[in-house]
């Protein structure tokens, strides 16, 4: 008999959006004009300059700038796999098909995805792991004859 995975769904979609907002919104950072991203930097050396502290390395604009564009390329391409990965346990967990691959996938993926964000996605792997210890722990009931 076929267990229902609408819990197991829910929290995976759940993730999968935060996922996307959180990819798109870093995308947009990662992919926008540099004029605004040279305007950070200008603000950050000013500010830095300001701050400054003696025996304390400051940074350049282009290193800022290269930092900055490294940064959002990296959390980028950390959030797009995520996200592809919960579409791929999703469609695990779809007609009950393979619900502990499922499970597995997105423990793994809640792990491994939050500390390679940097925590910024810690949000979307909780979600991620409460969706795979739910599809590993629920059982199929069985039939009393």
């Amino acid at each position: 008999m076929k267990v229902k995975r609408t819990v197991e769904m829910i929290f995976t979609v759940i993730g999968l959006l935060v996922f996307l907002l959180m990819s798109i919104s870093v995308g947009v950072v990662a992919f926008t004009d540099n004029a605004k991203i040279e305007t950070m930097a200008k603000k950050f050396v000013q500010l830095q300059e300001q701050t400054s502290q003696p025996g304390v390395e400051e940074f350049s604009e282009q290193e800022f700038e290269t930092v900055i564009e490294t940064g959002t390329n990296y959390l980028f391409f950390v959030f797009l796999i995520n996200l592809v990965l919960g579409v791929l346990a999703l469609f695990f967990l779809k007609g009950d098909k393979k619900p502990k691959a499922a499970g597995i996938l997105l423990i793994v993926t809640a792990i491994v995805g939050t500390i390679a964000s940097l925590f910024f996605g810690i949000i979307g792997g909780a979600a991620y792991l409460i969706a795979g210890i739910v599809a590993l722990v629920r059982r199929p009931k069985k039939m009393i004859e």
